[in-house]
């Protein structure tokens, strides 16, 4: 077995490392699973994008930064989906499929979920019940996120050309955002439907899909085995071994390092991230008009990951993100400057340059969010894909959460109102100058470790069989 040989097992790691590198996956072949892919991302979407679409309006109700930095409590189970991850990649069923076990059950839920939340909706906005609201979207989030484990687990067997994981990630998830929130408040504006009733037609579009999924989708076998015919020691893997196994890899000394990049450098732009589209509120836009930019970026979130999937199908993916990261903090700053010489009355102009901000963003945004999947689709081990994309996409998520709930609070905090609620004080200059300079020095300082990283051997990344770290090789991949 692998576990007696040690050493080999260590060489065949990096070698198949090798054949992957050189080895040019047919695409054609992956196109039905790049589409089946992104429609499952796309529905995994649909929640987050309610949950954007619930923070305009809430905002336009009257809410406050810190009720909103509250609401925002709604999306920690993409942060905590580790706990439970080696679960789903360990109970299953193999009649019926590892990933479509787990799929399949979530998205009813989450059909059933979104049609009780379009029951009660319109008395818990009116009444800013955020509670109650926070509650049932972190309900949403957490089956979304179960959802995600599932799906990304199945990306890594699913394709033959790893990086295209990254795009569909990107591209499906980006559409489904996009359908519920830019979506919804352009069907809104103009009469044609009620949040309720949206909300009851994902519920409608949930049933569908997975019925469909259910019934016609056939998983591939793992690995080249037949799921069905493996005994539970083949493929069935005992659920404490793959808890086992991810504590191994946390203390791999490279996943450790990188653990600690994705926790930390997202602080640059946490501020422009949180507040800024709330800001664009204050300052007189509409929540229809911002809805309306939005939806002119939604094509170019579905095309970046497109067009730079030759930058990262390689052995750097990283290197997009790392050439995005100065040009994006420099857009923290840009932003201060817009909202400090916004008119009284929103111009034409104005408008134009708002918008020529907002592709800047989504554009370099879009970038980063691609070059990180495509790394995590690289270095992650197949065996354990799914938990191990999680380990990495929960550090991901966790890094963006805190920033962005601390920035928000932080532009509350450093908020100065008058007796009459005149703004004395805007927080949010000072909150923005000093996440550019956090992100400034980030950078600086860890962008060696980001090339190391990146040098690293895939067996630096590998836990074998036996529990010990497989980096008997230094050979670069």
């Amino acid at each position: 077995s692998m576990a007696d040989q040690d050493t080999d097992a260590s060489v065949q790691l990096v070698d198949k490392g090798k054949d992957e590198q050189f080895k040019k996956p047919d695409l054609k072949k992956d196109l039905p699973s790049i589409f089946l892919l992104t429609i499952l991302y796309m529905l995994q979407g649909l929640p987050i994008g309610i949950a954007v679409s619930l923070i305009g309006i809430l905002k336009e109700k009257g809410a406050s930064f810190s009720q909103i930095s509250t609401f925002m409590l709604c999306s920690w189970p993409f942060s905590l989906k580790i706990l439970w991850a080696p679960i789903v990649d360990s109970v299953y069923s193999s009649k019926f499929g590892r990933r479509k076990t787990w799929l399949v059950p979530i998205q009813f839920l989450i059909a059933a979920g979104l049609f009780f939340t379009s029951e009660h909706i319109h008395e818990w906005l009116q009444k800013l019940e955020m509670v109650k609201l926070t509650t049932l979207m972190f309900f949403m989030y957490f089956l979304a996120a179960t959802q995600d484990i599932a799906t990304d687990g199945w990306a890594l067997t699913m394709l033959e050309a790893k990086g295209w994981a990254s795009v569909c990630n990107t591209v499906g998830q980006s559409l489904g955002v996009m359908i519920a929130s830019t979506g919804y408040f352009l069907l809104s504006s103009h009469n044609i439907i009620e949040l309720p009733g949206f909300l009851q037609l994902c519920s409608l579009c949930f049933l569908v899909i997975t019925t469909l999924v259910a019934i016609f989708i056939k998983e591939r076998p793992t690995n080249g085995k037949d799921d069905s015919k493996s005994t539970s020691e083949d493929t069935n893997a005992d659920m404490w071994k793959v808890y086992a196994q991810m504590m191994q890899v946390t203390w791999l000394p490279n996943v450790r390092e990188l653990l600690a990049v994705l926790f930390t450098w997202k602080m640059g732009f946490s501020c422009t991230d949180s507040a800024l589209y709330l800001k664009f509120q204050e300052i007189g836009f509409s929540k229809e008009s911002v809805t309306y930019m939005k939806t002119l970026m939604s094509p170019l979130e579905l095309l970046v990951p497109i067009i730079v999937s030759h930058h990262i199908s390689g052995n750097r993916p990283l290197d997009l993100a790392m050439w995005s990261y100065i040009p994006r903090l420099f857009l923290g700053l840009i932003s201060c400057g817009l909202i400090f010489f916004a008119p009284k009355e929103i111009t034409t102009g104005f408008t134009v340059a708002t918008m020529i901000f907002m592709v800047a963003h989504s554009v370099l945004s879009s970038a980063m969010f691609t070059s990180q999947m495509a790394f995590f689709a690289r270095v992650s081990d197949p065996a354990i894909g799914g938990s191990y994309m999680t380990l990495l996409n929960t550090f991901g998520n966790l890094g963006y959460l805190w920033t962005t709930m601390a920035s928000t609070r932080l532009v509350d905090m450093l908020t100065s109102k008058s007796e009459d609620d005149e703004v004395l004080v805007d927080g949010f200059y000072a909150t923005s100058l000093l996440c550019s300079f956090l992100g400034f020095a980030w950078f600086f300082m860890m962008r060696k470790k980001v090339e190391k990283l990146q040098q690293s051997p895939l067996s630096a990344w590998r836990v074998n069989p036996a529990g010990r770290y497989a980096v008997k090789s230094d050979t670069s991949l």
